[in-house]
C-alpha cells in the first residue's frame, strides 16, 4: 500500500473548493437578506455536495440518488405551502445517514478515516491506480 497515492483515500479540500464555499456562502447571505423564503437551499446542497465529495467520498450513484429524492421532498413540502427549511431536512436527515454509512460499509470506501474503516482500502485503492507510462 505504500505505492498507493495519499490522494486517493481520505478527506481532501481545495483552493476550488474553498472558492465554492465562501461564494455559496454569499449567495446564501445575500438571499437571506433579501428576503427570499428559500435561501437554505444553497447551503444545504454545498455542505451536502462537500460532504459527500470531499469528506465521505461517496459514489456518483449514491449523490444522485440523494438528490433525487432531495428534490422529491423539497417539492412535496413547497406543494404544501411550506417554504421552512427545517421539516425538509428532518425527513432528508434520515437519507444523508443511510447514504453515508452505506458508502462506509462498502468495500471501495475512500474518505475521511478509510484507513480505519475500510479493510479492503489497500486494494481498492492499487484497482484505482492509472499504469505508469514507459
Amino acid at each position: 500500500m505504500s505505492n498507493t497515492p495519499k490522494s486517493l483515500a481520505g478527506f481532501r479540500f481545495s483552493a476550488a473548493d474553498g472558492l465554492t464555499l465562501l461564494v455559496g456562502a454569499a449567495a446564501a447571505a445575500w438571499l437571506y437578506h433579501s428576503g427570499f423564503p428559500l435561501w437554505w437551499l444553497v447551503p444545504v446542497v454545498l455542505g451536502h455536495f462537500f460532504l459527500f465529495c470531499n469528506i465521505f467520498r461517496v459514489r456518483r450513484a449514491y449523490e444522485l440518488t440523494w438528490a433525487g429524492i432531495f428534490l422529491t421532498n423539497v417539492t412535496l413540502w413547497l406543494l404544501n405551502l411550506s417554504t421552512a427549511c427545517l421539516p425538509p431536512l428532518l425527513t432528508q436527515t434520515p437519507v444523508t445517514l443511510f447514504v453515508i454509512l452505506a458508502e462506509i460499509r462498502s468495500p471501495r470506501y475512500h474518505g475521511i478515516f478509510a484507513a480505519r474503516l475500510n479493510p479492503h482500502l489497500g486494494s481498492y485503492l492499487q484497482s484505482r491506480q492509472r499504469p505508469v507510462a514507459l
